[in-house]
């Protein structure tokens, strides 16, 4: 694993720990309980490499699959879920992973996709 690897796992721990933070100080905000959720499990799938150097393999294979599966708990009891495949498709019970997966993707571009019509409103303000 190369250091821009480690650096953007850093970044992600970072932020997964403000958005624990968050979520605890407003307990039954379910979006932002859901927002944790999405970032810690994929926070979880991207470290397996680089625990694996740390611990035994299976203890952070175990912590990814346990948060995926919080997640698609989350998704099911909430109708939550926000990619193609809802989170009460059979195949997400033997692929919680794969549903992290796919979540974490609709966030990220809804998260690009918002920054990008932020950015063309500033540039239509300035040019008007």
């Amino acid at each position: 694993m190369n250091s821009t690897d480690r650096f953007a796992l850093l970044c992600a721990t970072v932020t997964v720990h403000s958005l624990e933070v968050e979520a605890a100080a407003h307990p039954g905000d379910r979006l932002r309980e859901r927002t944790y959720l999405v970032h810690r499990a994929a926070l979880a799938d991207r470290s397996v490499p680089a625990l694996a150097e740390l611990e035994h393999p299976k203890i952070s294979v175990q912590d990814t699959e346990d948060t995926a599966r919080r997640l698609l708990e989350h998704d099911r009891a909430h109708a939550t879920g926000r990619g193609p495949v809802p989170p009460t498709d059979a195949r997400w019970d033997t692929d919680p992973r794969g549903y992290t997966r796919q979540e974490h993707a609709a966030v990220v571009l809804d998260d690009h996709n918002q920054q990008f019509a932020r950015e063309a409103t500033l540039l239509a303000t300035e040019s008007s």
